[in-house]
Parts: C-alpha cells; sequence; structure tokens
C-alpha cells in the first residue's frame, strides 16, 4: 500500500508541474499576441488618423485651389495637383489601414493550441 501511495503521490505531483508548465506556456502565448494583436490595432489607427490629416489637407487644398484661380496659369492647377496628391495619398492611407484591420484573428495561435491540448488530452484519456 505504502509503495503504491509513494507512486500516486509522485504521479500526481508530476501531473501539476506538467499542468502548471503548460499554463505558463499557454498565457506567455497569450501575451505576445495580445501585445502583437495592440501593435496591428495602433497601426490601422495611425493609417486612420493619416487618411483623416491627409483628407483635411486635400480638402484645403482644393478649396485654396478653387478661390485662387486667377489669371496667372500656374497657380491654381498646381493648388488642384496637390490637392489632389493629397486626397489620393488619404485614399491610399485608409485602404492600409482597413487591411491592417481585416488581416488575422485574434489569439488563433493560442486557440489552435489549446485545441492541441485538448485533442492530446482526450486521446491520452481516451486510451486508458
Amino acid at each position: 500500500m505504502n509503495a503504491q501511495d509513494g507512486g500516486l503521490a509522485d504521479r500526481l505531483r508530476r501531473v501539476a508541474e506538467r499542468t502548471l508548465e503548460l499554463a505558463k506556456v499557454r498565457l506567455e502565448l497569450l501575451g505576445v499576441e495580445l501585445q502583437a494583436e495592440l501593435l496591428r490595432l495602433f497601426a490601422a489607427l495611425t493609417g486612420l488618423l493619416l487618411a483623416l490629416l491627409l483628407g483635411a489637407t486635400a480638402l484645403l487644398l482644393l478649396l485654396l485651389a478653387a478661390l485662387m484661380w486667377l489669371p496667372d496659369a500656374w497657380r491654381a492647377p498646381f493648388g488642384l495637383g496637390l490637392g489632389l496628391l493629397c486626397l489620393l495619398a488619404a485614399g491610399l492611407s485608409w485602404r492600409w489601414a482597413r487591411q491592417q484591420l481585416a488581416q488575422g484573428t485574434p489569439f488563433a495561435a493560442s486557440v489552435a493550441e489549446l485545441s492541441r491540448d485538448r485533442r492530446a488530452l482526450d486521446s491520452e484519456w481516451g486510451a486508458r
């Protein structure tokens, strides 16, 4: 009896150690994914802010080009060209920000690892 009790206690201790080690690894993975998700969202917000600023600049330059339409042939087309360039840059920034938001699934690696752990446990417990 005493040998079985020692063996059972030793097994329980090893299971507890492995469980804690597995939980630690999974929490570290979750932390890394959280940091990556925050960086992705920050990049998207930066792109959106840039699109907003460039869009406002484009509108201002287009209005200035319309107001400065003088007989001098270079002022208005130059302002119009700058306004269109800023508008194009704002559109590209908006597109980039949307791509940043659409990329990936948050915490996909953690979910996949937890699914793998569950399958491994199911197969181990099912074999006994």
